[in-house]
């Protein structure tokens, strides 16, 4: 238990070759499919996030940050998969998303990296259903957290000018207060990174 949290379904990312004899890959699949779908999903858009690319949801802010969350599955099979999140401002000029200011759920749950376990149907609905109540205890508040600009300028200023994957916190400290038309940067990054038409809302 971490910070009052139990964690369920959570598995060491990389199965073996004997666990992974074991498995019904398909039906593996298809009960990621549908838990990603009927728990996450849902949970997701009930709280303002819109679908975006194959396993990507995204939300602006008040302050006109985008608000990300994927599902990442394991790349060779093993059948579990892990939540990463972040945020960006939508007025700096990007040609990509930029996940730099963000991290994995696990972090926030315990200080760690955790996967969730997919591998048959009902340990994949208890999986969704832990990372819903995980997102929504841990990571819901942080994205409130920084829907606050003091909060986000105080973290920029505290990164200095330290600047890792892609993310370069001088720059967007200077964007707060240096793009005179913020409107026109934020419809041209929807443009360029192919984000739901809803965001220009």
């Amino acid at each position: 238990m971490f910070k009052k949290f139990t964690l369920q379904g959570n598995r060491e990312c990389i199965r073996t070759d004997e666990e992974m004899i074991m498995i019904d890959k398909l039906a593996a699949d298809s009960a990621f499919e549908k838990y990603s779908k009927e728990l996450l999903g849902k949970y997701l858009t009930g709280q303002g996030f819109r679908k975006w690319k194959t396993r990507a949801y995204v939300r602006r802010n008040p302050i006109d940050l985008l608000e990300y969350i994927d599902i990442q599955k394991e790349r060779y099979g093993s059948k579990t998969f892990t939540i990463n999140y972040a945020i960006m401002p939508l007025y700096v000029p990007t040609e990509y998303m930029i996940i730099g200011f963000g991290d994995r759920l696990g972090t926030l749950i315990s200080g760690k990296d955790i996967w969730w376990d997919y591998a048959a149907d009902e340990m994949a609905k208890v999986s969704f259903q832990n990372v819903v109540q995980a997102i929504s205890q841990f990571l819901m508040p942080w994205f409130q957290k920084y829907s606050e600009e003091c909060n986000y300028r105080k973290q920029l200023g505290k990164d200095g000018k330290k600047s890792f994957c892609g993310y370069d916190s001088q720059l967007w400290l200077e964007a707060l207060d240096g793009y005179e038309d913020k409107e026109r940067m934020i419809l041209e990054t929807l443009h360029k990174l192919k984000l739901p038409k809803g965001l220009m809302e």
